[in-house]
């Protein structure tokens, strides 16, 4: 918390002084959207992204924001510039307000409060690169057709990285209830197989990830070594897989080597995969 700088609604304040309202809906229902990205040398990712994907979530839950995009990008970049580090996480909350009851009902709210959450970043775990990581399947209990919003009712993605964890792995892969694998918990999934990279389309209730998006706006402009194919994914396209990985704004592209109990190829990062990480780096950079 003492690493944090965060920002309420235009005020500037160090972790342990940062404090909300225990009425607002946010923290009573998790009525709330949110987006984490990240900054290369003070410089945010893909920022306006970022900020458009908010208020899209924020129309799938009919919360109205009460501040513009302009506002949210001007507290995201005042944070940033007073932040004593270069490369940090950015983490963006809004809440549909606080509550003047302890009822459901939406009227009940007042203006949304904002928080910009800033802390620096570490590199990734040398381990990662070199090991990768391991991960189980999670079967979901709730069906979502096309893409997520991020919002703050994450339960479903706790209880699946809670049981990864329990079991010594890093994270779930998420499987819908037609049985395609979606993705982990705070990230977008991918396999290699036979030289074609494949990623579960949005439709099957993919979150509409900034690092995927970027890995397909450089499949376009042909700048990846191997063709890029979105198609519904299954246990068995994991399993069988030559390479598998994960990406996410904060941590990149991360070779994912064991799934249950069974070895992804030789059981090592693959070498399309580290080479995706290389490529991917500096296309962002």
């Amino acid at each position: 918390m003492e690493d944090f700088l965060v920002n309420i609604n235009g005020t500037l304040l160090k972790g342990p002084e940062a404090k909300i309202s225990v009425f607002d809906r946010g923290f009573l229902y998790g009525d709330s959207v949110y987006e984490a990205t990240r900054t290369f040398n003070k410089r945010p990712f893909r920022i306006d992204q970022h900020i458009d994907r908010l208020f899209l979530s924020a129309e799938k839950i009919s919360l109205e924001p009460t501040y513009s995009k302009e506002v949210i990008l001007s507290e995201v970049l005042k944070t940033i510039e007073a932040a004593p580090f270069k490369d940090a996480t950015i983490r963006i909350v809004l809440t549909r307000g606080t509550n003047s009851d302890l009822g459901l009902d939406p009227a009940l709210s007042g203006p949304n409060n904002l928080v910009v959450f800033t802390k620096e970043i570490k590199p990734n775990p040398a381990w990662w690169i070199t090991d990768g990581v391991s991960m189980i399947f999670f079967q979901k209990k709730i069906e979502a057709s096309g893409s997520l919003p991020k919002t703050g009712n994450y339960q479903e993605n706790i209880l699946a990285n809670r049981e990864a964890t329990s079991r010594g792995a890093y994270d779930s892969f998420m499987i819908n209830t037609h049985g395609h694998v979606t993705e982990g918990t705070t990230s977008n999934a991918w396999v290699i197989k036979n030289n074609i990279l494949f990623t579960p389309p949005l439709a099957d209730g993919v979150l509409d990830g900034l690092t995927r998006k970027a890995l397909l706006e450089m499949a376009k402009r042909q700048m990846l070594p191997l063709p890029l194919v979105e198609k519904s994914l299954t246990k068995d396209d994991f399993l069988s897989a030559d390479e598998c990985f994960i990406t996410s704004t904060t941590r990149n592209v991360v070779p994912v080597t064991k799934i249950e109990s069974h070895l992804i190829g030789n059981g090592k990062p693959g070498a399309l995969t580290l080479k995706l990480l290389e490529l991917y780096l500096e296309f962002v950079k």
